[in-house]
């Protein structure tokens, strides 16, 4: 038996063949009605569209890419970087399309392409999702100069306008995690944010911010440490009575690897635990850990999603795109 052509299914469905084909690439100018008809014609038959034949049609890939920076090692081995592709491919599936992944290698070489640039120039995708780290002057130019669409995960940093970026909202992030400390009593609440990390990565800047506009709204002391050290000499063996005085009731640490550094320290001097401890985003080992940490959940499924949808948005061209998206976040439980 033949494969049943794309004109034979608009005869038996009773529209045209530009009806079906529009059926067939999600066009959204089409009648639910109308689609489910195409659509069960399409299933009945076994009608599988080539995508080879479908792209040429069309003149696309139908394939979205998210290209990674291949410097950033601790992208690679944060295990949320995969929460962000997991929402990311969610959407493209759902859009019947394929889902590329790569990293951008040689970018600093002259000599040649990078992986980026012959992406973009060569158009082998519809649409990019790339992390802000990416997102240099050079890297910017290519993607308008191509007119090639992407969304930017995490915030804009560089000074252009109408860069379209979707990101955790951190300010409230900081925010919400303070008042919930807050809530508990807490008053002397100190947060362990390096200043070197603050200037390089924007998440840590925003999350000091929140912390400290709370604060300040409730009249308390703003107190800031860049190094666990400073904890070792407020609960050392030989802490002077001031250092004792000087103890916080609660410490947020901006990243795991700080809260990390802070339970090591718990282990060699239990007085810590007097203290309670916040961070941002839950983690698997949570549960089993004896010191009880306070966090606020962060949905990086949902920014993924956020930035694929935004994505698909720019790529059909659909008026009153947003440029930029934050995600809300709450305190977990």
């Amino acid at each position: 038996m033949s494969k049943i052509t794309i004109q034979e299914i608009a005869d038996l469905a009773g529209v045209n063949k530009a009806t079906v084909s529009r059926v067939i690439n999600g066009n959204r100018n089409i009648s639910e009605k109308t689609r489910l008809k195409v659509e069960a014609i399409m299933k009945q038959h076994n009608y599988v569209p080539n995508s080879i034949a479908r792209g040429l049609a069309f003149n696309k890939t139908f394939t979205v890419g998210f290209c990674s920076d291949y410097t950033d090692k601790r992208a690679f081995a944060n295990p949320f970087f995969y929460k962000v592709l997991q929402g990311i491919e969610e959407i493209v599936y759902n859009h019947d399309h394929m889902f590329l992944m790569m990293s951008d290698h040689n970018h600093d070489n002259k000599q040649s392409k990078s992986t980026f640039e012959r992406i973009v120039v060569e158009h082998r995708v519809d649409g990019l999702i790339i992390p802000n780290s990416l997102l240099n002057e050079r890297n910017y130019e290519l993607l308008v100069k191509h007119e090639m669409p992407y969304v930017v995960t995490g915030e804009n940093m560089l000074s252009k306008d109408g860069v379209p970026w979707v990101d955790i909202d951190n300010v409230q992030a900081g925010q919400i995690l303070t008042e919930h400390l807050i809530d508990l009593g807490c008053r002397e609440i100190m947060i362990y944010a390096g200043r070197a990390a603050a200037e390089r990565d924007k998440f840590i800047a925003d999350r000091l911010k929140g912390y400290r506009k709370t604060m300040e709204n409730h009249r308390l002391e703003v107190r800031i440490i860049e190094q666990a050290e400073v904890l070792k000499s407020l609960y050392g063996s030989e802490s002077s009575e001031s250092a004792v005085e000087g103890r916080p009731e609660a410490l947020i640490c901006c990243t795991h690897e700080q809260l990390f550094e802070i339970l090591d320290f718990e282990n060699g001097n239990p007085l810590l635990s007097e203290i309670a401890l916040a961070t941002f985003d839950d983690f698997p080992m949570s549960k089993y850990m004896k010191h009880p940490v306070h966090f606020v959940e962060v949905d990086l499924e949902m920014m993924g999603k956020a930035a694929a949808g935004m994505l698909f948005s720019l790529m059909n061209k659909e008026p009153g795109v947003p440029k930029s998206v934050s995600i809300a976040t709450r305190i977990g439980s």
